[in-house]
C-alpha cells in the first residue's frame, strides 16, 4: 500500500508540473514537451514529499480540476479586491476601519492552513499575520463588523470551502 501511495504522490506531482509546464510553454514543439516531461519527472521523483497534500479519497483528475477551479476563484476574489482598496484609496474622504481579527478555520493541515494564509493575503486589503492551531488572526484594512462569524463567513469561510475539494 506504501508503494502504490508513493507511486500515486508521484504521478501526482509529474501531472501537476507538467501541466503548469504546457501551460507556461505553449505553443510548444514535442522537444519542448519531453524536455518539460523529463524535468517535471525529475523534480517530482526528489521532491515527492511536497505533493502528500492529496488525500487520494477522489480520483486524481479531479482533484487537480479542483485545484485549477480554486486558482480561478482566487484571480477573481483578487479582483474584487483590487476594485474594493481602489475605491478606498481614491475616495475624497478616508472612511475606513481598519482591524485585526480572529476566527476559526475548520482546516486540519498544515498545508491547507497555508493556502487559506496566503490566498488572504493575496487579496488586497487582508494579510494574514498568524495561525495559532485552528485560529487566524487577519489584520483587515476595512472591515465594519468584526464578529467571529462575520469575519468568518465574509473572509475565511469562500477560501476554505474551496480549499477542502484538493487539500487535506
Amino acid at each position: 500500500m506504501k508503494e502504490i501511495n508513493s507511486l500515486s504522490k508521484n504521478l501526482t506531482g509529474f501531472l501537476f508540473l507538467f501541466i503548469i509546464f504546457i501551460m507556461l510553454t505553449f505553443p510548444f514543439n514535442i522537444q519542448e514537451a519531453i524536455a518539460g516531461a523529463f524535468a517535471a519527472l525529475l523534480v517530482s521523483l526528489f521532491f515527492n514529499r511536497m505533493f502528500a497534500f492529496y488525500s487520494f479519497r477522489e480520483p486524481l483528475l479531479f482533484s487537480l480540476f479542483n485545484l485549477f477551479a480554486y486558482l480561478f476563484f482566487l484571480l477573481f476574489e483578487i479582483l474584487k479586491a483590487n476594485i474594493q482598496v481602489a475605491k478606498i484609496v481614491l475616495s475624497p474622504k478616508v472612511n475606513i476601519t481598519p482591524a485585526i481579527v480572529s476566527c476559526e478555520t475548520t482546516l486540519k493541515s498544515d498545508f491547507a492552513k497555508s493556502i487559506l494564509a496566503n490566498s488572504i493575503t493575496l487579496t488586497p486589503g487582508t494579510l494574514t499575520m498568524d495561525i495559532i492551531g485552528e485560529k487566524v488572526y487577519v489584520h483587515c484594512i476595512d472591515i465594519k463588523d468584526t464578529s467571529r462569524e462575520n469575519v468568518y463567513k465574509s473572509i475565511v469561510k469562500p477560501f476554505e470551502d474551496k480549499i477542502k475539494r484538493f487539500a487535506i
